[in-house]
């Protein structure tokens, strides 16, 4: 293979997935940038024109040739057809609800926000959170729930973009993924540690349930995901 592309989800578990991956092609590597988008622009405007420059430089770093780039960035299928044909695709994936909660309380800890609810249960309620709840409709398909509410299509693009990755890790089995990795990559991987988020706290039944259908599309995902690897 030329290179890897590592889309690394947020809070997937993915910073000391991706460090390990850096260190392993120290030589040849690069982090898409973060805060790209356009300073003109508010919202989700500015969240896509973000995203957009990422893949730019994704592209430009392909294009150079370069053979790890991990980042948050978007899965292209066009460019994993043409200039990324020879390139090995991986991600590393979490249960959405756990990914979710974590997401949230990485937010309140790392970025405060006054305008964002200090609780889940009112944070829930918001569009924010339906665009965190459906990061994996964002990342594989293009679009989140909070920018349409037709998600059925997007779960299929999302599932069969999936299907052409040459490795979708699971957090919940650590070993299995660095062992899977260890044999797409040819060689060791160091041990890195990094962004290890408190002690997981729980959440109740009632709102466990409202989480299921916030994340339903996530959810979908998953579990489709892990049932073909299963079986493959």
């Amino acid at each position: 293979m030329a290179g890897f592309v590592y889309i690394h989800v947020p809070k997937c578990g993915g910073s000391s997935f991706g460090a390990a991956l850096r260190l392993r092609y120290l030589t040849s590597q690069a982090t898409i940038r973060l805060n790209q988008g356009d300073p003109n622009l508010i919202g989700d405007a500015r969240i896509l024109s973000d995203y957009a420059a990422r893949r730019r430089e994704l592209h430009a770093h392909v294009s150079k040739g370069v053979r790890l780039i991990s980042g948050h960035v978007q899965y292209d299928p066009y460019l994993h057809l043409s200039a990324a044909r020879n390139y090995g695709f991986l991600t590393l994936l979490r249960d959405p609800l756990e990914r979710f909660v974590s997401h949230y309380r990485y937010l309140q800890r790392k970025h405060p926000d006054a305008q964002r609810p200090d609780t889940l249960e009112a944070f829930i309620e918001t569009r924010a959170a339906s665009r965190l709840s459906s990061q994996y409709l964002f990342y594989f398909a293009g679009q989140s729930q909070a920018q349409t509410s037709n998600t059925a299509p997007l779960i299929t693009r999302a599932i069969r973009a999936l299907a052409c990755f040459d490795l979708v890790g699971d957090l919940s089995d650590p070993q299995a993924c660095r062992a899977a990795l260890r044999n797409i990559t040819g060689g060791p991987l160091p041990l890195w540690h990094r962004n290890r988020a408190p002690n997981r706290a729980s959440v109740s039944r009632a709102l466990r349930t409202r989480l299921e259908h916030l994340c339903a599309a996530d959810l979908e995902i998953f579990e489709s995901v892990r049932h073909h690897r299963a079986a493959a």
